[in-house]
């Protein structure tokens, strides 16, 4: 195919075929066919604003069009997945995956399509009634600790803003996005350089992936925990479930969530090799979105149009801690994401159009092993103090302060111009106790360094309500670099929860890599 570039007027957001054809004096009946590769916005002050795109077309005349063309386009050859051949070895059970989350899920969608016919084992509920239980939670307070924004089909990004924008360069990128977009999802996900979907989306995808699943041969048990790991001979033998089941079982997906801490302790006496690794701590800033579309598109008169507007942010402390923005939810709200009892635990959430009035993002400070005490569940047991105590601090609700009496250390007596979107009310408080001096401190000089370049970032009533923890996995289920697999054979920790990921993408590509490793391996389960 040949790959062009575009650019086209802010209000012009449908396809740019028409326009690309008459820039490139491309004939209509010559155009076999097309997509869209990628769509960015340029809003640099100094210059009209504009789309910027990328398109590729399957031409009956391409090398006579590339030969004219010769510096405007390339010819490309767009990627198609290739799963591996099957090995040779003979599995005498189905394979077993434990979590759904992003990396259980497309585990056990590759392995169902291959013929291995997995067994899913979620400790949640599905998302039907998951929502109902983690709605009760935010209006009712009604916690139940295995079922909620942790814990459940779907994992801990069903509830969140469904963000599909990935660091990591792996050619399965599109894969994850085109199985979305067959799943239900917007197909713009494809080419937006930002792709979301947002919770009220992810729900109904989640559904037809686990439908999927099941026409294919796989099964999911619902509200069935991983309790125990047997072994014979250094390799898996079986895995125990909290509903007493036996199943016997030579590999095995490890894809928990990077809350499931009940499990870390259980596989910690089972002998499974983990080690620490950092983690990141913090508080949920809210603004008025209003606000942030000012300032990202101040170059821009009228962005009314425009979608809900983004930031990111990072710096480096006096002591050298990475201080960054995460999950920043343009047009989303500040959820109650707990999953033990008598505590506080905050995240953000968007729906798919992303028109809440406020914008929210986390604001964390990278929290060392040494920082967390000894132990290999030292982290798990930092996480569990602060959380609790920003319990305490709000007296049940949650601790917030408005940005700039926490920069001044005055004590917020009244909420200002941006209200709080958590559901079961803050209350204002000195934020300061619940940090160590050294994360306090790196925070401080984060703020301060937004506002030289965000000015306002810090005034106008922006909201910081405590406490952001579950960031990412304080463990790391360690794996055979080649392999995946542990020390244990057979089992493939995998995802968020082992440490290996971070975000719905990348989750989802390490799932297919360990799946891959077992295709590679073993014959598929229909054949014998």
């Amino acid at each position: 195919m040949l790959r062009i570039e575009i650019a086209t007027e802010i209000r012009q957001d449908g396809d740019p075929l028409a326009p690309a054809l008459r820039k490139y004096h491309i004939r209509p009946e010559d155009v076999l066919s097309h997509r869209i590769v990628h769509r960015s916005l340029d809003a640099r002050a100094g210059r009209p604003a504009q789309y910027l795109w990328q398109l590729d077309l399957e031409l009956s005349q391409e090398a006579r069009y590339a030969a004219r063309l010769r510096s405007h386009a390339r010819i490309v050859t767009p990627y198609v997945y290739q799963a591996p051949s099957a090995g040779s070895a003979v599995l005498a059970n189905r394979p077993v995956v434990v979590g759904f989350g992003p990396a259980g899920m497309a585990a056990a969608l590759l392995l169902a399509r291959k013929g291995y016919r997995p067994i899913v084992l979620e400790r949640g509920p599905a998302i039907e009634e998951r929502r109902q239980t983690v709605s009760r939670y935010w209006q009712d307070r009604i916690l139940d600790p295995e079922a909620n924004v942790q814990f459940g089909e779907g994992g801990a990004g069903a509830f969140s803003d469904g963000k599909l924008t990935t660091r990591i360069k792996d050619d399965r990128v599109p894969l994850i996005l085109e199985e979305l977009v067959k799943a239900g999802a917007d197909p713009s996900i494809v080419w937006l350089n930002h792709p979301h979907l947002g919770t009220d989306s992810l729900i109904e995808i989640d559904i037809r992936i686990r439908k999927a699943i099941e026409s294919l041969g796989g099964e999911v048990r619902f509200q069935d925990r991983l309790d125990r790991i047997e072994t014979a001979g250094g390799h898996l033998a079986a895995v125990h479930t909290s509903r007493g089941e036996s199943i016997p079982c030579e590999t095995l997906i490890l894809a928990i969530g990077h809350s499931a801490r009940d499990t870390f302790a259980d596989l910690m006496e089972q002998g499974i090799p983990m080690e620490p690794k950092p983690f990141a701590v913090g508080v949920r800033v809210e603004h008025l979105q209003s606000f942030i579309n000012d300032r990202q598109y101040r170059s821009i008169p009228d962005h009314s149009f425009l979608p809900a507007a983004e930031y990111h942010l990072s710096h480096t402390s006096s002591d050298g801690r990475g201080v960054y923005s995460f999950c920043m939810c343009p047009g989303g709200y500040v959820v109650a994401s707990a999953s033990e009892p008598d505590t506080v635990v905050t995240n953000g959430m968007s729906y798919a159009a992303r028109d809440g009035k406020n914008a929210n993002s986390a604001i964390v400070v990278q929290i060392n092993p040494q920082d967390c005490g000894e132990g290999l569940l030292a982290g798990v047991h930092f996480q569990q103090r602060l959380e609790h105590e920003a319990w305490l601090l709000g007296k049940g609700r949650a601790p917030a302060e408005l940005i700039a009496h926490y920069l001044g250390r005055q004590p917020s007596q009244e909420i200002g111009t941006v209200q709080p979107t958590y559901p079961h009310g803050v209350e204002l408080t000195d934020l300061h106790p619940l940090f160590s001096s050294e994360v306090n401190q790196a925070m401080q000089e984060m703020l301060l360094h937004t506002e030289q370049i965000f000015p306002g970032f810090t005034g106008g009533g922006a909201l910081m309500t405590g406490v952001e923890t579950r960031t990412s996995s304080p463990l790391r289920i360690l794996r055979n670099l080649t392999t995946l697999e542990s020390a244990v054979g057979g089992i493939y920790p995998c995802g968020e929860g082992a440490g290996y990921s971070g975000g719905i993408v990348s989750s989802a590509i390490d799932g297919i890599r360990c799946a891959e490793q077992i295709i590679r391996q073993y014959q598929p389960i229909e054949k014998h």
